[in-house]
């Protein structure tokens, strides 16, 4: 029995035994002492409520006498730690087949044992547990441990982490509950947040109005770290991360421990804002948005955070805000996440996207052009050319078309052709004749 478990053990058998300490010399004081202990219940540190006798006592009292607060610690067993049913043949046959096979379980290691020998007794499977705990082989097949350590980046739009929280259910017309989805977006060096907001769903359109409202709102961050959520690796986020100069990061399968930070958070998010919040009278999610959104500016950004040295997170942001980069005015969010693709323009002047068909216009036809499109939107997306042309299209109305007029087609006057001039050089070059020449100074010879 290790040292800190057996002093507590010491000390409340002298609280037992103080009452008899008092009276020591006095028989028949210290009489009644003890038939007063020996009759009440006393609660163990760890047995729980127990009866002791009265010789139990007296040697207590005895041992404290001869060898103080150390002669009440618990004697451990001297065979503490062995097997009183597992031999040291058995015990090496146990220990080899556990190391050599770490994938076995208890069971597993006793049917191994049985079928090498059958004739020989076998322990109970509690016993065998026990065995490998005292032995530290109870964790043989566990992984690995990894190397994680905690980690801040130094200045404000390092890196932001974002992840999404299932939230609370709320009361819809139909009588029913609907489930809300918190994404949430921190700076790391801060512990600010960038943006967090309830949707009614974790697709993709919900990140990308959270990451656009993060980015007016702070600024351009250097990184992005999410999770290997499919909406966290779409084609559309890597171009806009692209588009922007951001690196985008994912976290390593199984190693959820790099967004410990967002987590924490989220943790706080239950304890400190959900607690609080009536939910069956939130009307909709715009309300709950609201008190969101007033906890997180008027609370969470203004109470000193233990992670951060005590600091509150705005006043860390402005601290430490010298690395962020605005927004350029030149941007258009609208713009940057429009997502694109490529297609060919057919003869009518149209192209199709997604099962869906949308009109160009005959300026466009054979030629294969850039689209740009928002995902969530298809109403209209933009075509733009390999020579810069771009127009906006919309799907093609096959009735209203019925009703256009045709303009014929007036194909553009035939430049005059250059004249060939190769052949003439290369027979000048030689010294060639004509030959139509020298046959009429034949004929002249002839006559």
């Amino acid at each position: 029995m290790p040292d800190d478990s057996r002093q507590p053990i010491a000390l409340w058998r002298f609280q037992l035994l103080a009452p008899l300490l008092q009276v020591e010399g006095r028989r028949g004081a210290f009489r009644r002492a003890l038939e007063k202990i020996v009759r009440r219940t006393h609660v163990h540190p760890e047995r729980g409520p127990i009866h002791i006798g009265r010789s139990t006592l007296e040697h207590w009292l005895a041992a404290y006498r001869r060898d103080g607060l150390d002669g009440l610690m618990p004697v451990a067993r001297r065979d503490r730690g062995k097997s009183r049913c597992i031999d040291d043949v058995l015990a090496e046959a146990i220990e080899s087949l556990a190391i050599s096979r770490p994938q076995l379980d208890g069971p597993g290691l006793l049917a191994e044992l049985k079928a090498e020998a059958p004739e020989r007794p076998l322990p109970s499977l509690p016993t065998v547990y026990r065995f490998l705990r005292a032995r530290g082989l109870d964790q043989r097949a566990a992984p690995a441990r990894r190397d994680h350590r905690a980690y801040a980046f130094d200045l404000a739009g390092d890196c932001w982490q974002g992840d999404v929280m299932f939230g609370p259910e709320l009361a819809n017309r139909d009588g029913g509950r609907d489930r809300t989805y918190l994404i949430a977006i921190l700076d790391d060096a801060t512990r600010l947040i960038a943006h967090a907001e309830f949707y009614s769903d974790q697709h993709l359109s919900a990140l990308k109005d959270c990451l656009k409202q993060a980015l007016l709102k702070r600024g351009l961050p250097r990184r992005l770290y999410f999770d290997n959520g499919q909406i966290f690796r779409s084609r559309l986020l890597q171009l806009v991360s692209a588009r922007l100069g951001i690196h985008l990061i994912h976290t390593r399968p199984y190693q959820p421990q790099g967004r410990a930070k967002l987590e924490r958070w989220f943790g706080t998010v239950r304890r400190s804002f959900l607690a609080r919040v009536e939910i069956e009278r939130i009307g909709d999610i715009d309300a709950l948005n609201r008190l969101l959104f007033a906890w997180i500016e008027g609370v969470y950004h203004r109470e000193p955070h233990r992670g951060i040295e005590r600091e509150t997170p705005l006043d860390r942001w402005m601290r430490l805000s010298e690395g962020i980069r605005p927004l350029p005015r030149e941007v258009d969010l609208d713009e940057l996440f429009l997502d694109e693709t490529s297609r060919r323009v057919g003869k009518d002047g149209t192209f199709t996207l997604d099962g869906k068909t949308f009109e160009a216009g005959p300026a466009f036809i054979g030629l294969r052009v850039t689209v740009r499109f928002d995902p969530f939107d298809r109403r209209r997306v933009f075509v733009v050319s390999t020579h810069g042309t771009s127009v906006t299209a919309y799907p093609v109305d096959r009735a209203g078309n019925r009703r256009v007029r045709r303009f014929p087609h007036t194909p553009e006057p035939a430049a005059a052709p250059t004249p060939l001039r190769a052949l003439d050089r290369l027979a000048d070059d030689m010294d060639i004749k004509p030959i139509e020449g020298e046959r009429d100074e034949d004929d002249q010879d002839h006559e």
